[in-house]
């Protein structure tokens, strides 16, 4: 679609550094605890090693192809409410660092109502393996009270703080995956690859409307996932500013990090 309007995450808790978290992992637990640390030195304001490395990227049409991983999005959801339509965003791999997100988000699933709602899982997906790029990621796709509620929410709901008791079920990192096509309680939340994010035109009062105090038009969406929670289908709204870049931004979006039921099985992470 072609923008044209300036409107409109059970296992035993792990004890590592002094530091208790949980995890949804059964075969990447190594991975996930050197990634659960890197990340908490980050949110303390420790210094990381940044990749300076510049990778090439091209668009192709709704493909865009980012090093080896790639990003397609399809759909019929557009400015004109049209009853029933989706769209679906397909993607190899979760962005491997800001960079890389950024421009997914600015090239591509920036310029869609439907391309954005794809980018949270991404972003959850990223407070796993670094809190601060995914607080960036956020803050760039997200209206400042949609990111504020989500900083407030996300963290207790992905980890485990030092007073949680054994096999408390509370925090999950597993949580980005139940977004995606094919992750299931009863196979761990293991996505289907390519991982798919599949989406479905809200109700038509909720498709437009102008917000005075957001200075946006408003569209409602829904993310379609499998059993996650008792209701499939995942509110979200996001919005086009009346002023700025012509980029989307998510406005709300609590249905989506709220307590997943319990994985039956491993989960064996996203790549």
């Amino acid at each position: 679609m072609t923008l044209h309007k300036s409107k409109r995450f059970l296992l035993p808790l792990i004890v590592a550094g002094g530091i208790v978290f949980s995890a949804c992992s059964g075969k990447n637990v190594k991975e996930a605890a050197e990634a659960f640390q890197q990340g908490f030195e980050d949110a303390q304001g420790k210094t990381s090693v940044a990749k300076e490395e510049k990778t090439d990227w091209h668009l192709d049409g709704n493909t865009l192809t980012y090093g080896n991983h790639t990003y397609t999005m399809e759909g019929n959801i557009d400015f004109d409410f049209v009853e029933g339509a989706k769209a679906s965003v397909t993607f190899t791999n979760v962005p491997s660092d800001l960079q890389e997100f950024k421009t997914v988000y600015e090239q591509l699933l920036g310029k869609t109502i439907y391309g954005v709602c794809a980018m949270m899982p991404m972003a959850f997906e990223l407070w796993g393996r670094n809190h601060q790029t995914c607080e960036q990621a956020l803050q760039m796709i997200c209206g400042s009270s949609c990111y504020n509620e989500v900083m407030r929410q996300l963290p207790d709901h992905m980890q485990a703080s030092e007073h949680a008791p054994a096999n408390d079920t509370y925090a999950q990192r597993c949580l980005p995956a139940a977004l995606l096509q094919g992750a299931t309680k009863e196979n761990g939340y293991n996505p289907t690859e390519p991982y798919t994010v599949n989406i479905a035109i809200g109700r038509p009062e909720n498709w437009g409307p102008e917000s005075e105090m957001l200075q946006a038009d408003l569209y409602q969406l829904d993310i379609l996932t499998e059993n996650a929670w008792n209701t499939p289908k995942r509110s979200i709204t996001v919005m086009l500013p009346w002023n700025g870049d012509d980029l989307f931004k998510v406005n709300s979006c609590p249905a989506l990090y709220i307590n997943i039921f319990a994985p039956r099985k491993e989960w064996n992470g996203l790549k």
